[in-house]
């Protein structure tokens, strides 16, 4: 597997393009913008894209999601909490940072996996940031994409609102520090501490040194 990173810097962003160096199957892992760019390593590495894959819906981390799906001709995969923050312009922010409107094609659980190549990613549900944030886990080869989940010594933000009670699955603002605590210390805390994490801003790090540095969250 290789991990090739392409950093957006309107707000330092980080998109992932995660494939397999013998098939050549891949995904994007949250294209905050930059289409063009994107599509031009896409192409320099001949990869194919099987799949968009979403940690959350701001609009900071969905930007060149609809010009790189109409271009690529992959599916778009979300968590099924995320979608109302995705219909949602005052909770996405899509207008503030130019995402255009898109097609969510698999809607995720928490626990499923997307297959591609050699490999697969398991969806960690993991609230907080948003209500239907994820991260992505290979337990294969030990790299987790966290979103805006877990930071290099940091958290994502809380204070963000969450959509109105939609289905059954809003939930208070109010809970979110709580959430995203629990949601790093019971689902990524107990991943092998050897686990590389790749975050939404910033640098990478492992779970190792967040359990053992990270003042948010003590394990």
């Amino acid at each position: 597997m290789k991990l090739l990173q392409y950093v957006v810097r309107s707000m330092d962003q980080n998109v992932y393009i995660y494939f397999d160096e013998t098939s050549k199957e891949g995904v994007i892992v949250d294209p905050g913008n930059d289409a063009a760019r994107i599509a031009q390593v896409i192409k320099e590495n001949e990869i194919d894209v099987k799949a968009i894959l979403l940690t959350h819906g701001h609009g900071d981390h969905t930007g060149a999601v609809a010009d790189l799906k109409a271009e690529l001709g992959c599916k778009v995969g979300a968590h099924r909490w995320e979608i109302p923050v995705l219909e949602d312009e005052r909770i996405s922010f899509s207008a503030m940072y130019g995402s255009k409107k898109f097609d969510v094609d698999m809607i995720f659980e928490d626990g499923d996996e997307f297959k591609f190549g050699g490999t697969s990613l398991k969806v960690i549900h993991t609230p907080g940031h948003t209500q239907g944030g994820v991260c992505y886990y290979d337990e294969t080869n030990k790299i987790l994409f966290s979103g805006d989940t877990l930071f290099y010594v940091s958290i994502g933000r809380t204070d963000f609102p969450n959509p109105p009670e939609k289905d059954g699955i809003g939930y208070p603002s109010t809970e979110n520090f709580k959430r995203i605590i629990d949601s790093i210390k019971e689902k990524l805390y107990v991943l092998p501490e050897e686990t590389a994490v790749y975050t939404g801003h910033g640098s990478a790090t492992n779970i190792r040194f967040e359990k053992k540095f990270n003042g948010f969250v003590k394990a």
